[in-house]
């Protein structure tokens, strides 16, 4: 298996998602969260597909949960990350596909249809946009115009009130991630799952950034592979910025 047979299908899902936007159904989950029809088909299309790719490999989606949990592979998948967004016409939305082995992120594919920005990393090969090698943005220095983004849960007003820079929240958590990774987004605030999470943090930490508790326990990836959300928020960024905000946070 190649990473570009990933890109194609993750391609091909999110073109699929756009074919869906005018002609979904909406539902609302138990957690008052939105679903689409056109989530559940993207999802269902990117199983089929992966599992031509890896057989042994079981899957964690969000629409349909996990398969083989306990397989060495492990597919993570987030039809349509930003549901609101994509329901309301918003374009910050994307589709989210990683692979997990032995424990580690082996690779991760984003792509944001409405923006045709396609994302992808490999452990240790670095982190890309539309072919572009991308780096995070780090320093020391903030100035008032700089943007940290937050998911909306993952912050209080106390927070934002100590936080340099401009606050925003694009509700998605891939699109927070993959601008941060590409520098235009100094940092990310997360809350979420695996499915939400790990092609993003892959993509980010190829791109020279850090993933860190807000209170300042370490994390680690092993904290979501039971397929629980996170039990508090992580920041990711890259080390200066991270130990800018730390400062701030915890008053040091």
């Amino acid at each position: 298996m190649h990473i570009e047979d990933v890109k194609n299908l993750v391609v091909h899902a999110g073109k699929l998602a756009r074919q869906m936007a005018e002609g979904f159904t909406l539902e609302t989950k138990t957690d008052d969260s939105f679903v689409t029809t056109a989530d559940r088909a993207v999802e269902s299309y990117l199983r089929e597909h992966l599992a031509q790719l890896l057989p042994e490999a079981g899957f964690f989606g969000e629409e349909e949960g996990f398969t083989n949990r306990h397989a060495r592979l492990l597919w993570a998948i987030d039809p349509i990350d930003g549901t609101s967004n994509f329901v309301f016409g918003i374009p910050l939305w994307g589709v989210s596909v990683a692979l997990i082995e032995d424990g580690f992120i082996r690779l991760g594919v984003i792509y944001l249809p409405v923006l045709e920005e396609l994302y992808w990393a490999e452990r240790g090969e670095g982190a890309y946009l539309n072919g572009r090698r991308i780096h995070a943005v780090d320093s020391e220095e903030f100035t008032a115009e700089d943007i940290i983004c937050y998911a909306s849960d993952a912050v209080n007003a106390e927070m934002l009130s100590i936080m340099p820079g401009r606050p925003r929240c694009f509700g998605s958590a891939v699109v927070k991630l993959a601008w941060t990774a590409a520098g235009r987004v100094r940092g990310a605030m997360s809350l979420g799952r695996l499915y939400d999470l790990a092609a993003g943090l892959l993509l980010c930490h190829e791109a020279g950034c850090a993933t860190c508790y807000v209170s300042g326990k370490k994390w680690q990836l092993q904290h979501l592979m039971g397929g629980a959300p996170l039990p508090e928020p992580i920041l990711t960024a890259p080390p200066r910025t991270m130990q800018t905000i730390f400062r701030l946070l915890h008053r040091e």
